[in-house]
């Protein structure tokens, strides 16, 4: 029993001692900021163009327009160009079907919501809608080569940019009759010359790109289709003619380039009826916006400085449509290019240079170049910095000192391990490390100075602890 006694008194001495020693032992410790990883995500742009659309109204101004019947459409027939999508970029051209004497292209007026698409102003009549004199007066005669008439217009009027290639073009036919040109007299009877309007038929479709796709022509105008509205009569009322040779143009026109919006009437309107306002639908329906994809062979992958990213770790990725990812490799062929920090720097090339950012950017090259509706995903980290110094606030004991980085003993060394340096007023604790980085922005400290060498010095991430008793004064 003397014996149990005796053993407890001795720990208890024993851990009585220890805990002397330890309490004058002071530990300063800390944990280095960990490197952090920033992913940026945006997409190519684009742009919604209004299509081009020229639009001819050829008016009826032969004799019998001289009667009431056909004067009191005007205002209706007017209301019609309202009804013309905002969307499009318009030329609307008004032109009598029987010529004026002397005309020339500025004789009649124009509307354009867009004048910038003009070459030259001085070349045509550009008026307001609130000045459009819709109608010329009847000419008193009954000749009307309104197809002819119609196809030399549009010819006449390329080059002063009245009529544009790559256009959507439209014609509107007013006719209270039908077109004379393209009729016969048989035995007394007026019948439509088949060769003839052939011909007619052929002209037009000779203006649409999917002909000239087909067939050598010298100067196409590639229009992107070609419409002949014909606002004829249907029946004989009024004392109007059946305006047959018109609405066949029309129909045939139409399907010829196998168009869908309006299978009901193909592109021709019954006068009779008096009911115009949808004059326009099929054309607003069947016309979309450009889409104008914007291409890229510069991209910004962060708004941070050159310091604050690790340039060598640099992760570039495409983002397709489908959503499958590729990955941009470096280099200057098929890759990147860093580029650091630039200031209003254009990062597009098409449909023309522009979009300038300012910040980091790396430069696309061949394949890795980017176009709408592609993404990128730019990732970027914190740099990696390394830090050769310790620093503690109460001027240490060395013989009591111990130095653990991530739990591991460091043992006092010139070579792998401490030294210890004294106090300093101020000290940037980081140094370039294995991979020779930058020490700036520096890390200053102050306070009593450990110097770590060779490979003890320690990094981002790293939990660093000092146990020392302070040096007796």
């Amino acid at each position: 029993m003397k014996y149990l006694l005796s053993l407890f008194i001795l720990i208890a001495l024993a851990s009585c001692g220890e805990e002397v020693v330890h309490q004058k032992t002071v530990s300063d410790g800390f944990t280095t900021s960990a490197l952090q990883s920033f992913s940026v995500s945006t997409c190519a742009q684009r742009t919604f163009a209004r299509p081009p659309v020229d639009i001819l109204y050829v008016v009826d101004n032969t004799g019998s327009t001289i009667a009431d019947s056909f004067q009191n459409l005007k205002s209706e027939l007017q209301n019609t160009i309202n009804t013309i999508s905002s969307d499009f970029d318009y030329h609307i051209y008004f032109v009598p079907l029987n010529a004026s004497q002397g005309e020339s292209a500025t004789t009649y007026p124009l509307l354009a919501n867009n004048p910038d698409s003009l070459p030259n102003l001085s070349q045509v009549n550009l008026v307001q809608p609130s000045n459009l004199e819709f109608f010329s007066q009847a000419s008193g005669n009954n000749v009307e080569h309104g197809m002819t008439r119609a196809y030399n217009i549009i010819q006449l009027n390329r080059d002063n940019g009245i009529f544009r290639e790559d256009a959507h073009t439209i014609v509107v036919m007013i006719s209270n009759g039908d077109d004379t040109e393209s009729n016969r007299n048989v035995g007394g009877n007026v019948i439509p010359d088949q060769t003839v309007l052939s011909q007619q038929i052929e002209e037009f479709k000779s203006l649409t790109k999917k002909y000239a796709d087909a067939n050598s022509l010298s100067n196409p105008l590639n229009a992107q289709m070609v419409r002949f509205f014909s606002l004829t009569a249907k029946s004989t009322c009024n004392g109007w003619k059946v305006g047959n040779n018109y609405q066949q143009l029309s129909r045939e026109l139409y399907d010829y380039q196998a168009l869908t919006d309006n299978n009901i009437g193909k592109d021709t309107v019954d006068l009779c009826s008096q009911n115009y306002s949808t004059l326009f639908s099929p054309i607003n329906n069947s016309i979309q916006a450009v889409i104008i994809g914007h291409k890229y062979d510069h991209w910004k992958i962060s708004s941070a400085s050159e310091s604050q990213i690790q340039a060598n770790d640099i992760e570039v990725t495409k983002l397709k449509l489908d959503g499958s990812r590729v990955s941009v490799p470096e280099g200057s062929v098929n890759g990147f290019e860093y580029l650091g920090y630039q200031t209003n720097i254009d990062t597009r090339y098409e449909p023309t240079s522009g979009e300038p950012v300012s910040g980091l950017v790396v430069k696309l090259n061949g394949s890795a170049r980017v176009e709408y509706p592609d993404c990128i995903i730019a990732k970027t980290r914190t740099p990696t910095e390394y830090f050769g110094y310790i620093t503690v606030p109460r001027e240490p004991d060395l013989e009591t000192t111990e130095i653990e980085i991530n739990g591991k003993l460091v043992p006092p060394s010139a070579q792998n391990g401490w030294t210890y340096v004294g106090f300093r007023d101020t000290i940037n604790i980081k140094v370039p490390g294995p991979d020779n980085v930058s020490v700036s922005p520096p890390v200053n400290k102050s306070g009593y100075t450990f110097q770590l060498n060779g490979n003890a010095i320690y990094t981002n991430g790293d939990t660093i602890n000092v146990f020392y008793k302070p040096k007796a004064q």
